[in-house]
Protein backbone atom coordinates (compact mmCIF):
# COMPACT_ATOMS: atom_id res chain seq x y z
CA UNK A 1 0.00 0.00 0.00
CA UNK A 2 2.95 2.61 0.95
CA UNK A 3 4.06 2.05 -2.93
CA UNK A 4 0.58 2.32 -4.45
CA UNK A 5 -0.18 5.88 -2.93
CA UNK A 6 3.20 7.53 -4.60
CA UNK A 7 2.51 5.86 -7.64
CA UNK A 8 -1.08 6.71 -7.86
CA UNK A 9 -0.08 10.19 -7.06
CA UNK A 10 2.39 10.34 -10.33
CA UNK A 11 -0.24 8.95 -12.30
CA UNK A 12 -2.54 11.44 -11.61
CA UNK A 13 0.18 14.30 -12.01
CA UNK A 14 1.07 13.30 -15.14
CA UNK A 15 -2.82 12.93 -16.48
CA UNK A 16 -3.40 16.76 -15.28
CA UNK A 17 -0.82 17.67 -16.70
CA UNK A 18 -1.52 15.96 -20.42
CA UNK A 19 -5.36 17.69 -19.59
CA UNK A 20 -3.72 20.63 -18.81
CA UNK A 21 -2.01 21.07 -22.77
CA UNK A 22 -4.89 22.37 -25.31
CA UNK A 23 -5.82 20.57 -28.00
CA UNK A 24 -4.39 21.38 -31.86
CA UNK A 25 -7.38 22.51 -33.04
CA UNK A 26 -6.52 23.47 -36.76
CA UNK A 27 -4.43 19.82 -36.67
CA UNK A 28 -7.96 17.16 -37.20
CA UNK A 29 -6.40 14.38 -39.28
CA UNK A 30 -5.09 12.27 -36.46
CA UNK A 31 -4.96 8.43 -35.90
CA UNK A 32 -3.40 5.40 -33.89
CA UNK A 33 -2.94 1.76 -32.77
CA UNK A 34 -0.90 -0.70 -31.76
CA UNK A 35 -1.13 -3.98 -29.51
CA UNK A 36 -3.16 -5.20 -27.29
CA UNK A 37 -3.21 -7.31 -24.38
CA UNK A 38 -5.27 -7.88 -21.43
CA UNK A 39 -7.80 -9.78 -19.26
CA UNK A 40 -11.45 -11.16 -19.86
CA UNK A 41 -14.26 -12.60 -17.06
CA UNK A 42 -16.31 -14.68 -18.26
CA UNK A 43 -18.52 -17.13 -16.78
CA UNK A 44 -18.37 -20.55 -19.01
CA UNK A 45 -19.69 -22.96 -16.40
CA UNK A 46 -21.98 -24.30 -18.59
CA UNK A 47 -19.39 -25.52 -21.18
CA UNK A 48 -18.23 -28.12 -18.43
CA UNK A 49 -21.14 -30.09 -19.60
CA UNK A 50 -18.27 -31.30 -22.16
CA UNK A 51 -15.76 -32.79 -19.58
CA UNK A 52 -16.58 -35.87 -17.56
CA UNK A 53 -17.94 -34.92 -13.82
CA UNK A 54 -14.87 -36.50 -12.04
CA UNK A 55 -11.92 -33.79 -13.79
CA UNK A 56 -11.61 -30.09 -12.63
CA UNK A 57 -13.83 -27.17 -13.69
CA UNK A 58 -13.06 -24.41 -16.02
CA UNK A 59 -11.49 -20.89 -14.50
CA UNK A 60 -13.35 -17.96 -16.05
CA UNK A 61 -10.24 -15.70 -16.75
CA UNK A 62 -9.41 -15.26 -20.28
CA UNK A 63 -6.02 -14.26 -22.25
CA UNK A 64 -6.79 -11.28 -24.69
CA UNK A 65 -4.30 -10.73 -27.01
CA UNK A 66 -4.72 -8.56 -30.53
CA UNK A 67 -5.02 -5.52 -32.26
CA UNK A 68 -6.58 -2.43 -32.81
CA UNK A 69 -6.54 0.56 -35.26
CA UNK A 70 -8.72 4.28 -35.05
CA UNK A 71 -8.96 7.25 -36.69
CA UNK A 72 -9.95 10.70 -35.21
CA UNK A 73 -12.06 13.17 -37.85
CA UNK A 74 -13.14 16.31 -35.90
CA UNK A 75 -14.07 14.72 -32.86
CA UNK A 76 -15.74 11.35 -34.56
CA UNK A 77 -13.73 8.05 -34.15
CA UNK A 78 -13.67 5.25 -36.25
CA UNK A 79 -11.84 2.19 -36.16
CA UNK A 80 -11.40 -1.62 -36.23
CA UNK A 81 -10.34 -4.09 -33.40
CA UNK A 82 -10.06 -7.88 -33.23
CA UNK A 83 -8.57 -10.51 -31.08
CA UNK A 84 -7.67 -13.91 -29.64
CA UNK A 85 -8.44 -15.24 -26.56
CA UNK A 86 -7.15 -17.90 -24.64
CA UNK A 87 -9.06 -19.26 -21.68
CA UNK A 88 -8.58 -21.98 -19.47
CA UNK A 89 -6.85 -25.94 -19.92
CA UNK A 90 -7.53 -28.99 -18.05
CA UNK A 91 -5.31 -31.37 -18.31
CA UNK A 92 -5.76 -34.95 -17.46
CA UNK A 93 -3.38 -38.41 -17.83
CA UNK A 94 -5.28 -39.65 -20.65
CA UNK A 95 -6.56 -36.38 -22.54
CA UNK A 96 -6.75 -32.17 -22.29
CA UNK A 97 -9.35 -29.62 -23.01
CA UNK A 98 -8.68 -25.86 -23.71
CA UNK A 99 -10.82 -23.32 -24.55
CA UNK A 100 -9.74 -20.73 -26.81
CA UNK A 101 -11.95 -17.82 -29.10
CA UNK A 102 -11.57 -14.92 -31.11
CA UNK A 103 -13.95 -11.60 -32.56
CA UNK A 104 -13.21 -8.58 -34.45
CA UNK A 105 -15.37 -5.99 -34.62
CA UNK A 106 -15.79 -2.03 -36.41
CA UNK A 107 -15.84 0.12 -33.86
CA UNK A 108 -17.53 4.10 -33.91
CA UNK A 109 -16.65 6.30 -30.62
CA UNK A 110 -17.19 10.40 -29.99
CA UNK A 111 -13.96 11.80 -28.38
CA UNK A 112 -14.75 14.00 -24.71
CA UNK A 113 -11.75 15.12 -23.91
CA UNK A 114 -9.39 15.81 -26.95
CA UNK A 115 -6.22 17.23 -25.41
CA UNK A 116 -3.03 17.02 -27.94
CA UNK A 117 -1.45 14.15 -25.35
CA UNK A 118 -4.18 12.59 -24.01
CA UNK A 119 -7.92 11.47 -25.63
CA UNK A 120 -11.00 9.75 -23.81
CA UNK A 121 -14.11 8.39 -25.49
CA UNK A 122 -16.30 5.78 -25.24
CA UNK A 123 -16.66 3.62 -28.01
CA UNK A 124 -19.22 1.25 -29.68
CA UNK A 125 -18.02 -2.10 -31.67
CA UNK A 126 -20.01 -4.41 -33.56
CA UNK A 127 -18.76 -7.13 -35.57
CA UNK A 128 -18.60 -11.41 -35.24
CA UNK A 129 -16.55 -13.39 -32.61
CA UNK A 130 -16.85 -17.60 -32.15
CA UNK A 131 -16.07 -19.37 -28.85
CA UNK A 132 -15.43 -23.41 -28.13
CA UNK A 133 -13.28 -25.54 -26.76
CA UNK A 134 -10.57 -27.95 -28.12
CA UNK A 135 -10.16 -31.73 -26.69
CA UNK A 136 -7.20 -33.65 -27.47
CA UNK A 137 -5.63 -36.95 -26.87
CA UNK A 138 -2.52 -36.89 -24.16
CA UNK A 139 -0.88 -39.98 -24.24
CA UNK A 140 1.10 -42.34 -26.28
CA UNK A 141 -0.56 -44.16 -29.41
CA UNK A 142 -0.32 -46.80 -31.72
CA UNK A 143 -0.66 -47.34 -34.92
CA UNK A 144 -3.17 -49.78 -34.67
CA UNK A 145 -5.33 -47.17 -32.23
CA UNK A 146 -4.79 -44.26 -34.49
CA UNK A 147 -6.30 -46.65 -37.41
CA UNK A 148 -8.58 -48.39 -35.76
CA UNK A 149 -10.26 -44.87 -33.20
CA UNK A 150 -10.12 -41.93 -35.81
CA UNK A 151 -11.09 -38.48 -34.50
CA UNK A 152 -8.70 -38.47 -31.44
CA UNK A 153 -8.54 -34.58 -32.08
CA UNK A 154 -12.13 -32.62 -31.95
CA UNK A 155 -12.71 -28.49 -32.20
CA UNK A 156 -16.07 -28.00 -30.65
CA UNK A 157 -17.34 -23.86 -31.45
CA UNK A 158 -19.73 -21.28 -32.03
CA UNK A 159 -19.92 -18.14 -33.55
CA UNK A 160 -22.56 -15.35 -33.58
CA UNK A 161 -23.02 -11.49 -33.66
CA UNK A 162 -21.28 -9.51 -30.71
CA UNK A 163 -21.42 -6.16 -29.57
CA UNK A 164 -18.25 -4.69 -27.70
CA UNK A 165 -18.76 -1.46 -25.46
CA UNK A 166 -15.51 0.60 -23.98
CA UNK A 167 -14.25 2.67 -22.59
CA UNK A 168 -10.93 4.42 -24.18
CA UNK A 169 -7.60 6.47 -22.94
CA UNK A 170 -4.70 7.45 -25.46
CA UNK A 171 -2.16 8.89 -23.53
CA UNK A 172 0.26 10.14 -26.13
CA UNK A 173 3.27 11.02 -23.87
CA UNK A 174 5.89 12.74 -26.72
CA UNK A 175 5.21 13.80 -30.05
CA UNK A 176 8.20 14.52 -32.49
CA UNK A 177 7.82 16.65 -36.24
CA UNK A 178 8.51 15.58 -39.50
CA UNK A 179 8.94 18.21 -41.61
CA UNK A 180 8.81 16.60 -44.70
CA UNK A 181 5.26 15.15 -43.61
CA UNK A 182 4.48 17.64 -41.69
CA UNK A 183 3.13 15.56 -39.11
CA UNK A 184 3.70 14.69 -35.82
CA UNK A 185 4.03 11.36 -34.36
CA UNK A 186 4.80 9.50 -31.17
CA UNK A 187 4.24 6.18 -29.02
CA UNK A 188 0.79 6.26 -27.41
CA UNK A 189 -0.08 3.74 -24.63
CA UNK A 190 -3.90 3.48 -23.80
CA UNK A 191 -6.19 1.56 -21.42
CA UNK A 192 -9.50 0.19 -22.98
CA UNK A 193 -12.15 -1.07 -20.12
CA UNK A 194 -15.23 -2.71 -21.52
CA UNK A 195 -18.20 -5.77 -21.88
CA UNK A 196 -18.25 -8.11 -24.86
CA UNK A 197 -22.15 -9.51 -25.31
CA UNK A 198 -23.94 -11.71 -28.20
CA UNK A 199 -27.39 -13.57 -27.69
CA UNK A 200 -26.92 -16.79 -26.41
CA UNK A 201 -26.99 -19.54 -28.56
CA UNK A 202 -27.02 -23.60 -28.54
CA UNK A 203 -25.58 -24.05 -32.29
CA UNK A 204 -22.43 -25.76 -31.76
CA UNK A 205 -20.40 -27.57 -34.31
CA UNK A 206 -17.10 -29.05 -34.98
CA UNK A 207 -15.43 -30.08 -38.44
CA UNK A 208 -17.87 -33.19 -39.49
CA UNK A 209 -21.22 -30.84 -38.62
CA UNK A 210 -23.28 -30.08 -35.70
CA UNK A 211 -23.83 -31.08 -32.07
CA UNK A 212 -27.08 -31.70 -30.63
CA UNK A 213 -27.65 -31.24 -27.01
CA UNK A 214 -25.07 -28.63 -26.49
CA UNK A 215 -25.26 -25.66 -23.80
CA UNK A 216 -26.67 -22.38 -24.64
CA UNK A 217 -24.09 -20.35 -24.58
CA UNK A 218 -22.96 -16.71 -25.66
CA UNK A 219 -20.34 -14.04 -24.83
CA UNK A 220 -20.79 -11.95 -21.38
CA UNK A 221 -17.12 -11.15 -20.96
CA UNK A 222 -15.62 -8.04 -19.09
CA UNK A 223 -12.43 -6.85 -19.81
CA UNK A 224 -9.44 -4.59 -19.28
CA UNK A 225 -6.53 -3.77 -21.88
CA UNK A 226 -3.45 -2.30 -21.90
CA UNK A 227 -2.15 -1.07 -25.58
CA UNK A 228 1.01 -0.17 -26.38
CA UNK A 229 1.59 1.19 -30.26
CA UNK A 230 1.99 4.83 -32.23
CA UNK A 231 -0.17 7.93 -32.58
CA UNK A 232 0.12 10.17 -35.57
CA UNK A 233 -1.62 14.10 -36.20
CA UNK A 234 -1.39 15.40 -39.96
CA UNK A 235 -0.67 19.28 -39.48
CA UNK A 236 -2.99 21.29 -41.47
CA UNK A 237 -1.61 24.62 -41.13
CA UNK A 238 -0.31 25.22 -44.52
CA UNK A 239 -3.11 23.76 -46.21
Amino acid sequence: MKQIIPTLSLLIGLLNNLMAQPADKKSMEMGGGGFNIGYGYMDVSKLNVFIPENTSKFKNSMLLVGGSGHIIIENFVIGGSGFGIIGDEIKTDSFKVNLNGGLGTFDVGYVLINKKRLKFYPMLGIGRGGFGLQILSNKNLSIDHVVKNPGQEINISQSNFVADVSLNLDIIPFLKYNELENSYGGFMTGIKIGYIYSLPSSDWEYAGGDINGGPNFGYKMFYFKLILGGFGYQNNKNK
